[in-house]
C-alpha cells in the first residue's frame, strides 16, 4: 500500500524575528490538506537505497530529502546492511509553499521505521525530522497546529473541516529569497491571536477573513504575478491567503462543491495553473 504524504497550508504566518543560526523565527497556523504525494518501499539488505519518481526533481539528486531521510535513518539505526527500493509519485506541485518536500521526507522517517522494524520513538524521529528542515516535524504531528520558534515548538489544536480551491502558478519562488526579500525592509508584525480565536470558535467566513501572511508582501515584490493570482482568485471569494513562502495561494469557500466549482473555472481560465479542490484533514 502506498503511504501517503499530505501537502499543508499556512492559515496564518508571522514573522517574529531571528533565532541564533540565522533562522527565523515564526509562529503559524498550518493544516494538513488532501492533496498527497506517494510514497513506496520496496526493503531489500544489500545497503542500496535507490530512488524513482514518476517527475524529475528540480535539485540535486544528493539534495532529495527522500533519499537525505532514508539515509539519515539508516544512520542513525546503526544498520549499514538495510536498503529500499523507493518510488515517489509527485503530485503536490514543488516551489509551491505546500510542504511536498517536507511531508515526504517525514513520510520517509516514519514508513522504513515500520518497514525497517526499527522501532523508533516518536521523539527520536522529531529530532531527525527537524536536522531535515523546520516543517518537517510538523508532519509527524497532528492534523492542525500552532508552530512556533523554528517551526518545532508544535501546539495542537482541534482541526477544523475547510473547503479549499488551491491555486499555483507556474512561476515558483525559493524560500531563502523571499525571507531575504522580507528582511531587507521592515514589515508590519502580525498576531496569531485573533486569528487563532476565530479557528477555535468562527464561522468558516470568520476564518478566511482573519487569514494573514507576512510573506506575501515579500513574495509579490519578486514575482509580480503573485498580486494577479489573488485577483483572479478573489473573483470567486473575499477569503484567499497564500502559503508558506509561495507561490501557491488558497481560497475557503463554505463546502466542496463551491471550491470545485471555482476551482474548475480557474482551470478553464488558466490552463497553465495547477489547480485543484481539497478540504482539510481532520
Amino acid at each position: 500500500m502506498p503511504y501517503c504524504c499530505p501537502a499543508k497550508i499556512n492559515l496564518f504566518l508571522s514573522v517574529d524575528g531571528l533565532l541564533p543560526g540565522g533562522f527565523h523565527a515564526i509562529s503559524t497556523v498550518m493544516q494538513r490538506i488532501g492533496l498527497c504525494d506517494e510514497l513506496e518501499a520496496k526493503v531489500r539488505f544489500d545497503g542500496v537505497i535507490g530512488l524513482a519518481r514518476d517527475i524529475p526533481a528540480t535539485a540535486d539528486p544528493g539534495d532529495d530529502l527522500v533519499m537525505k531521510s532514508a539515509r539519515l535513518l539508516r544512520e542513525y539505526a546503526k544498520r549499514p546492511e538495510l536498503g529500499a527500493d523507493l518510488i515517489l509519485k509527485k503530485r503536490i506541485p514543488t516551489g509551491a509553499g505546500l510542504g511536498g518536500g517536507s511531508s515526504d521526507a517525514a513520510a520517509t522517517l516514519v514508513f522504513l521505521n515500520e518497514l525497517w522494524k526499527l522501532g523508533l520513538k516518536k521523539e527520536e524521529l522529531f529530532e531527525l525530522a527537524l536536522s531535515l528542515g523546520s516543517d518537517v516535524p510538523f508532519f509527524l504531528g497532528p492534523p492542525a497546529s500552532l508552530c512556533q520558534g523554528r517551526g518545532e515548538v508544535i501546539t495542537a489544536l482541534k482541526p477544523r473541516e475547510l473547503y479549499l480551491a488551491v491555486v499555483k502558478p507556474p512561476e515558483s519562488l525559493s524560500t531563502a529569497a523571499v525571507y531575504r526579500k522580507y528582511d531587507e525592509s521592515k514589515r508590519a508584525s502580525l498576531s496569531p491571536e485573533v486569528f487563532l480565536k476565530a479557528y477555535e470558535e468562527g464561522s468558516w467566513s470568520d476564518i478566511g477573513a482573519n487569514f494573514g501572511n507576512a510573506l506575501e508582501g515579500p513574495a509579490a515584490e519578486l514575482e509580480p504575478k503573485i498580486g494577479l493570482v489573488r485577483a483572479l482568485i478573489e473573483a470567486y471569494t473575499p477569503y484567499v491567503s497564500m502559503s508558506g513562502s509561495g507561490s501557491a495561494f488558497f481560497a475557503l469557500f463554505k463546502d466542496l462543491a463551491s471550491a470545485s466549482e471555482a476551482a474548475s473555472r480557474i482551470r478553464s481560465a488558466q490552463p497553465e495553473f495547477t489547480v485543484c479542490a481539497a478540504k482539510t484533514l481532520t
